[in-house]
């Protein structure tokens, strides 16, 4: 292959990148191992089933995944160079508690299930907080990594160790701010 053909093809998963980034408002953020684990340490310890709204490169839902295989766990992202990363990724790992689905989080219409995890852009959150007011059961617990969900009431807001974010959580049916 030559260098034209390479700089062609970085040029054109940038390019990607930028659109989708543009479009989605949010820039697909790896995880930190550290993170991830802080983030597990809070799902319920019973079996459940937790979405992640904008998965990106399956960092997170996989590592859920793997570490807890009585867990559904579901990947929504609509970016699609991180979908095709986490694609492959979740093909290697042979999880059988793992899908991975290419959506809007917005428009898909779909139960989240018992848990929502998110790390996404701060312009993004308010429509987190309306899909998850018009899908998830009263009951259900939503863990959003650095950004609050305006107009919402966290139950706890948890320094994280791993780093300077904090970990917002909520509890549908009560996330109400009085």
């Amino acid at each position: 292959m030559s260098e034209i053909s390479i700089l062609v093809i970085l040029g054109a998963i940038v390019a990607l990148i930028l659109i989708y980034a543009m479009r989605l408002r949010a820039v697909p953020m790896p995880s930190l191992r550290a993170a991830r684990d802080e983030i597990i340490a809070y799902l319920p310890k019973d079996p459940c089933k937790v979405t992640d709204f904008g998965s990106g490169w399956g960092d997170l839902v996989i590592d859920i995944a793997r570490s807890r295989p009585d867990i559904t766990v579901t990947g929504i992202e609509l970016s699609p160079l991180p979908y095709a990363i986490s694609r492959m990724r979740a093909v290697v790992t042979h999880l059988q508690n793992l899908t991975l689905i290419r959506a809007d989080f917005r428009t898909l219409d779909r139960d989240p299930g018992d848990v929502v995890v998110c790390f996404l852009d701060p312009r993004v959150m308010a429509d987190v907080g309306d899909t998850l007011t018009r899908r998830m059961k009263p009951g259900g617990i939503v863990i959003s990594r650095a950004f609050a969900i305006p107009g919402w009431q966290a139950f706890g807001e948890i320094p994280m160790k791993s780093g300077s974010d904090r970990l917002y959580l909520y509890r549908v049916g009560k996330h109400l701010a009085v």
